[in-house]
């Protein structure tokens, strides 16, 4: 069961603050990696250019053969580069994330927080739902056939999610 348009609506604008603050941090965390990647794909030519005098050397069609290989293994590693850079801005982005949404149960703001998300799991569960604080922040809400999770962790994950395809833009060449 997902929290609903009322819990979407409540987090919009911290999703937007959250979003922004990503896209900044993984725009910088990507351009590093990218000039590590543009750095290996460099020294990658440069290989594949002096394999492929050598392989002139030995011989046009030998030289090609090796050219194409060292070619395949240069994009084979800039690819890996760039994906493990992208995995790792988002690992960071979620952590950031995760840790926004928890200073929401921490902060002065914590009681209207958490009195909030109850009435929100009380309306979809309803009244007889028995609502817990959640470890780590949030709640969680249970009534016999069914629970709502609203922890800080699902909240923060769920927000990552509603931004869609916006989180691959993060990392998308400009």
């Amino acid at each position: 069961m997902t929290g609903g348009k009322g819990i979407a609506s409540a987090l919009a604008p911290v999703r937007e603050a959250l979003a922004d603050g990503a896209r900044a941090e993984a725009a910088r965390l990507v351009a590093g990696a990218e000039r590590d990647a543009a750095a290996i794909v460099d020294e990658a030519r440069a290989e594949a250019s002096r394999i492929l005098d050598g392989a002139r050397a030995e011989g046009r069609a030998d030289g090609a053969l090796a050219a194409a290989a060292a070619r395949s293994r240069a994009r084979a590693e800039s690819r890996a580069i760039v994906l493990g850079a992208r995995r790792r801005a988002y690992e960071e982005l979620r952590r950031r994330v995760r840790g926004e949404v928890r200073a929401l149960f921490d902060g002065p703001d914590a009681p209207a927080n958490r009195a909030a998300l109850a009435a929100r799991a009380r309306a979809l569960l309803g009244s007889g739902a028995r609502v817990e604080r959640a470890g780590g922040g949030g709640l969680v809400a249970r009534v016999p056939d069914a629970e709502l999770d609203l922890s800080a962790g699902a909240l923060a994950d769920r927000a990552l999610a509603a931004l869609g395809t916006e989180v691959a833009d993060l990392w998308a060449p400009r």
